[in-house]
This record gives C-alpha cells, sequence and structure tokens, in this order.
C-alpha cells in the first residue's frame, strides 16, 4: 500500500466541509526530518498533540511525503513537548456529539482515521512509535497502528474515552485486545486509568524501555530500520491473534456483570464490549466496522454528551481571567487548625502531598484525638492506594502536633477548620494575624460562614480567603475557593495553584452566606423537609432520588451523612440571610431534638450498624406523626417530588449567577457533580436543567409555589431564570 490509499481520504475528508478543510491547511502540525533513512515525524501542537482534524491532516501529509521519499526506509512517529498524544480533540468531539447530522458526519471522520491508521500499519514502509510521553485515547490507538512501540520510562498508556461517554473509535477495541489479551485489554478500557511504562512493557504493549529521552529516537530508528531490513518480524495487530475464544468469552461475560451494576442507564461501557466480542467472534476487520457502530450509538446518547461538557467545564474551571499575568506564590508549610474529621482529613491529603504540616489543637486531649484521625487516614490512605507502609513513615516526619502558635512564623498558609461559630472564628483570625508572618494566607474551611464576618476583626482582610473542602477532605475532589472584595488577586492566585497541586478541582466564588455549593443546595434539603412535614415518606423521596434522578444518595441518607444536628445548624443561618426563601421543618427539629443526628450517633433517618443504614420507619413514626401535626397531607406523584425537590436548586443556581458569585454557568454544574454527587452522566445540575426545558421548569415551579401552602417564595421562579427560559 502506498500515498495512493492516502489519496482516497481525501475524498471522503472533502464530505465533512470546507470548514475543516481550511482549518487543516492553515496548520502543518508535523515535523518531517529524515535521521539516518528514516522519517522522523513530530506531532507538534502543544500542550498535548491532541488528535484533532488539522493533526489528522497534518499527519496524513506527512505519512504520504515519507511513503513517497525514496530515502526513506521506514517511518518514526513522535510527540513534541512532554506528551506523546493524549487523544481526541475534546471540544471537536462536543461539536460531533451535538451535530444533528452527527451520524454521518461521525461515521466518515472515523473511515478517513481508520484508512489512515491503516496505511500506518501495512503500508510499503515499516513504523515505530517513540512514546516520549503519555499515549492515550487516540494517541494510544495510533501507537498501536504502527508496527513497533518504544517508550520512556515515564511513558503513560491508556483508553480513557468510556469517562466521555463515548469508546475508542480509532481502533482501540480490537488493537488491545490482540496486544495484551482480552481480559487486561477490557480492565484497562472500563477503568479509564492509564498504565505505567513497566506494566506496558510486561504486557507486551510496547516492545523495548527506554531510560533517557536522548536515546529515544535513535532507538526507534534502529528498531524500524532491523524490521525494515527484515531481521525483526514486522506486526500488524488488527491481524493478531486473540488467544482462547472461550477466555475472551468468559472475560467478556465477566465485564458485562460489573458494567451493568455501574451503568446507570449509560450505553457505553456495554456498547464497548459489544464491539470487542464482535471482534473476537469475527475478525478485527469487522470488529472496526462494530467499533464504528458503537461510537456512533454512544457519542448519539445524552450520556455522552452530559460527560463531556463535564470534562470541558470541569478544566475551564480553575481558570480566572482577571489573574492572567500574575505568579503564584509558593506554598510548603502549612498549619491547619482543628483535628476534628475535616481537618484530619485535610492533615492526612496534605502529608501524602508531601508537605510541612502544623496541626494545632486547643489542648493535648483533643490534640492526641486529632493526631490519631491523622493517623487513620494516612493508613487507609496507603492501604489504598497498595503504597508501602514506609509512606506512612515519611508522612509524619512532616507532622507537627502542637497546642500554641509558637511555629506559626514558619507558616505559609493556615486553614482554619474548628467550629462553625462566627464569633469563636473571629477571635482566631485575630491571633492569626498576630501570630503569622504579614505574607501568611489565611484561610477558613467554613462552609457557610461570610468570610467578612471571620476576618472583621483583623487589618488583613487581602490575605483572607474561603478554602471550602467537601468531606471526606482527602478524597472529595472539589475545592471551593471564596473570595471577598478584599482578597488579592495574588492570594487567590496562589490558593488555586495550591488547590491544583493537592489534586483538587477548583471553583472560585463570591462571598455570600452559603457560598456557592452550599448556597444552591439549601433548597434540597428544605424541600424534603416540606414534603415530609406534608404527608410524604422520606424513603420514598430518598428512592426517587437515588431511581430517577440517579444521585449516588437520598437527601436523607446524605444529612444523617453529614450530621442532622449540622444541616439544622446550616438551615438557620441561610433562613437569616435568605427569610422565606427558606423552609425550616419540623421533621429536621425534631430529630435535632432528639438528637438523632444520623450516622455520628448511630440513628438519624435510618439507623446504622457500622456505616450501613437501614430504614427506621417503625422508630421514625412517633417523630412523623408530631411533624405532621395542623398541617395538610398531600399525595403526590413520583414525577412531582422530582420536580418538587429539585427544580428549586436550578432556581437558586440562577439567583448565584445572577448575583456574579460564580464566573460562568458550568462552574455550577462541577461543583454539583464534584461537591454533591449529582450524576456526571447528566452533565450537572444547570445543563441537566436545560435539558428538562428552562420553560417547563418555570411553569412548574409557578404551580408548585401557588398549591404548596407557605411555599410561595420559595418555589418563586427567579428574574434570570424567567429570562432565561422567555429565550429557550
Amino acid at each position: 500500500m502506498s500515498s495512493l490509499a492516502l489519496n482516497r481520504i481525501d475524498r471522503i475528508g472533502q464530505h465533512l466541509g470546507l470548514q475543516l478543510q481550511a482549518t487543516a491547511a492553515s496548520k502543518n502540525l508535523v515535523d518531517y526530518q529524515l535521521i539516518n533513512g528514516v522519517a522522523v515525524l513530530t506531532l507538534r501542537s502543544p500542550p498535548v498533540n491532541s488528535f484533532s482534524p488539522a493533526m489528522f491532516h497534518s499527519i496524513k501529509a506527512a505519512v504520504t511525503r515519507a511513503l513517497d521519499d525514496s530515502s526513506a526506509k521506514g517511518i518514526v512517529i513522535t510527540g513534541a513537548g512532554r506528551f506523546f498524544m493524549a487523544g481526541a480533540d475534546i471540544p471537536n468531539l462536543m461539536k460531533m456529539a451535538q451535530n444533528p447530522d452527527k451520524v454521518r458526519i461521525t461515521t466518515d471522520e472515523l473511515q478517513r482515521t481508520h484508512e489512515l491508521l491503516n496505511v500506518i500499519e501495512n503500508g510499503a514502509k515499516p513504523t515505530v512509535a517513540a512514546v516520549n510521553g503519555p499515549a492515550l485515547g487516540g494517541g494510544l490507538e495510533l501507537a498501536m497502528s504502527c508496527n513497533a512501540r518504544i517508550g520512556l520510562k515515564s511513558s503513560l498508556y491508556g483508553l480513557p474515552e468510556l469517562k466521555l461517554g463515548i469508546i475508542p473509535g480509532f481502533g482501540g477495541t480490537q488493537r488491545l485486545p490482540r496486544l495484551i489479551g482480552v481480559a487486561p485489554a477490557v480492565k484497562i478500557t472500563l477503568s479509564g486509568k492509564p498504565v505505567q511504562a513497566k506494566q506496558a512493557l510486561k504486557m507486551g504493549l510496547i516492545s523495548q524501555l527506554v531510560k533517557s529521552p536522548k536515546d529515544l529516537i535513535p532507538s526507534a530508528v534502529k528498531l524500524v530500520l532491523a524490521i525494515a531490513d527484515g531481521k525483526v518480524p514486522r506486526r500488524s495487530a488488527l491481524e493478531g491473534k486473540i488467544g482462547s475464544i472461550q477466555d475472551a468469552q468468559d472475560a467478556i461475560d465477566m465485564a458485562r456483570v460489573k458494567a451493568r451494576r455501574k451503568a446507570k442507564g449509560t450505553p457505553h461501557a456495554a456498547a464497548y464490549l459489544d464491539a470487542v466480542e464482535a471482534g473476537i467472534k469475527q475478525g478485527g476487520r469487522k470488529g472496526i466496522k462494530a467499533e464504528i457502530d458503537a461510537f456512533i450509538k454512544c457519542i448519539s446518547s445524552p450520556s455522552a454528551e452530559g460527560l463531556i461538557h463535564m470534562f470541558l467545564a470541569s478544566k475551564l474551571a480553575p481558570k480566572v481571567p482577571e489573574l492572567k499575568g500574575i505568579k503564584p506564590g509558593k506554598i510548603r508549610t502549612v498549619a491547619v487548625l482543628g483535628g476534628g474529621t475535616m481537618g484530619a482529613g485535610i492533615v492526612g491529603l496534605l502529608l501524602m502531598r508531601g508537605y510541612r504540616v502544623i496541626l494545632k489543637e486547643i489542648n493535648e486531649k483533643v490534640l492526641y484525638a486529632g493526631v490519631q484521625r491523622v493517623i487513620k487516614t494516612l493508613e487507609s490512605t496507603i492501604r489504598k492506594l497498595k503504597l508501602p507502609p514506609q509512606v506512612l513513615e515519611m508522612g509524619m516526619r512532616n507532622f507537627v502536633p502542637t497546642t500554641d502558635y509558637s511555629k506559626f512564623k514558619e507558616v505559609d498558609l493556615v486553614i482554619e477548620a474548628i467550629v462553625e461559630n462566627p464569633k469563636i472564628k473571629r477571635k482566631v483570625f485575630a491571633d492569626l494575624e498576630r501570630v503569622c508572618r504579614p505574607d501568611c494566607i489565611l484561610g477558613t474551611n467554613t462552609s457557610t460562614i461570610d468570610i467578612n464576618v471571620v476576618g472583621q476583626d483583623t487589618k488583613a482582610q487581602d490575605r483572607i480567603i474561603g478554602l471550602h473542602f467537601f468531606s471526606p477532605a482527602h478524597i472529595m475532589p472539589l475545592l471551593e475557593i471564596i473570595r471577598t472584595k478584599s482578597t488579592s488577586k495574588q492570594t487567590l492566585a496562589t490558593c488555586i495553584s495550591f488547590g491544583k497541586r493537592i489534586g483538587k478541582t477548583c471553583v472560585t466564588v463570591g462571598n455570600c452566606v452559603g457560598f456557592t455549593a452550599n448556597r444552591i443546595f439549601f433548597p434540597y434539603g428544605g424541600s424534603c423537609g416540606f414534603l415530609v412535614d406534608h404527608g410524604i415518606c422520606p424513603y420514598r423521596i430518598d428512592k426517587i432520588l437515588r431511581e430517577e434522578v440517579q444521585m449516588p444518595m437520598g437527601a436523607h441518607e446524605m444529612s444523617d451523612l453529614s450530621g442532622i444536628d449540622i444541616g439544622v445548624h446550616v438551615h438557620n443561618l441561610c433562613k437569616e440571610a435568605y427569610g422565606d426563601r427558606v423552609y425550616l421543618s419540623s421533621i429536621g427539629a425534631l430529630m435535632y431534638k432528639t438528637k438523632r443526628y444520623g450516622q455520628k450517633t448511630g440513628i438519624g433517618y435510618y439507623k446504622y450498624a457500622g456505616r450501613k443504614g437501614t430504614p427506621d420507619a417503625k422508630g421514625l413514626a412517633p417523630i412523623l406523626k408530631e411533624a405532621r401535626k395542623g398541617k395538610i397531607q398531600m399525595k403526590l406523584t413520583d414525577t412531582e417530588i422530582m420536580e418538587a425537590v429539585m427544580y428549586p436548586l436550578v432556581n437558586e443556581s440562577y439567583r448565584v449567577v445572577a448575583e456574579g458569585h460564580v464566573i460562568r454557568v458550568s462552574d455550577i454544574d462541577i461543583v454539583s457533580i464534584m461537591g454533591f454527587g449529582f450524576p456526571s452522566h447528566k452533565g450537572g445540575l444547570m445543563f441537566w436543567a436545560k435539558k428538562q426545558g428552562l420553560k417547563h421548569i418555570v411553569q412548574r415551579l409557578q404551580h408548585y409555589s401557588k398549591i404548596f401552602p407557605g411555599m410561595e417564595k420559595f418555589y418563586e421562579p427567579s428574574e434570570l431564570l424567567l429570562k432565561e427560559a422567555s429565550r429557550a
């Protein structure tokens, strides 16, 4: 096969439109260099060399040139910078998912890519991938189409497409099982997690590891020449043997059972396994056809659009336009005030990330308990990550427990995680201003209290900031960063950089009671409390939220987890700030009065043996009877319950947007997914709301504001929601 085959790809590509052709023509993203009789093609599209339409045309042009170059005996493909290629162009995927003509366009794009990869795999000249960094998604599929792969020890290999609600579309469903076996290929692809270079070598995904970057290209050139001279067999992954058909089928069947439990109605895992199974039974070439069909099914699904939106929103979230050009400060030593569940989680996280951490408590007894929590957090993390026990000892070397401020002059950042009491916090921050350096950032982990109140007794407002972690702090991915009008750009930039370094997705929000996360979710508990007070079973509400909305747990399960006492406190604060938009339920007050706080007391809406809860209908009955005295008892359908609980969240979110507390609407999607477990395949709360229909949401809110007694303000549509609905 020669460059003539690539001309057919041009004819297919013409169907994709003039805009794509113009884009491709305007950029050459592949360098061409002849080294010792080998054409070395270097992908150059920073930061990650993504497989964009322009990159496709540049690779095609470079491969054509190499095939026509009589001086070139073989082809080496490598990447510039830190990446080989990190997969598809995600914005282009979103355009594809939203295009009404997506089936034709997607089919054309996949077919022309397979034509190109077939030329790379079976063309007139052998090919070797010199993997200089992460080869992910389409990057790994490009590398697998080469006849051999050489990698650096720092390289990574993976197919993360299922995290976007799609499947590998450039041959990954067929080549990877033939290179490493069906069972490991399925495991890697379903998890979406990359494998390290040593593991890739052991599996047979790559044939050689190179220690030094300077040796990578010479080694690849040497290998491709050996293949060209017949000294090393030329291998086509798509023509490889699958091994035992029965073992392969067993692996598929086992994977289906596991995938079905996690699917929540999404099609991508099953579609991926269908494509692999087709290749097992019918061969790689027909497997490619099945892969294209399965990819089109997935890209046409709502879950793909939602997951792609969520991915793009998560990349946008940490970006604050006005911080351009601001260099973040360095954080080396962090002090955490308070060793409770939250404080200990933060300490454990920071120790695992290599920070020196000072934990301060009010006395030796409380400090000892805090240290034990930190150790427990570290031990559980080490077990989960399967790290050697020495990691605990290394972490503890950077840990300084104390009951005084004597070492606080060494601190770059303080994170206060004490009791949610404004007066106590004010005193603590006045003390911190006195004992810390004048450049030390003073952060509070408060989830609700106005940051200006916390720092009002100081003259350090420019370096006071909210750093709201979510529990458990060492696991939950979100960090809500709250800036006041006084917070300096330097302080904000440093905290965002710090958040990224500890592995968090940072969302910068404005200062108000509840900030963004707790503010948009206070109607969640309020609406559930109203419904329970007026005759709806709390267990029924939870079932609807789990099964219809697909929340990971019901509202009352969440309340038990976070603590009903804390929920009552937060709702009281919100009531002071937002008045009639907040409903204080009778059931919540009675649960607090009877000390049914949830998991921490072993009983709340559910009763607990360990962390597993079971309904306590008998125990709850007298409390419900008391809560419902003198109130109208309602009968509602499941859909009405879902709307009555979820639509007020959308309404309050539009108020947050209107008041300028978020930079972009999609930031609320990230907060809802990463902070409260809203299903990621639905794209987040605001993305889901638009799919529900804003006009429909307005109509239903207006309906409930009329029929629910005393809830006129609670359900009254906000001005911005009304405005956006009129445009929809």
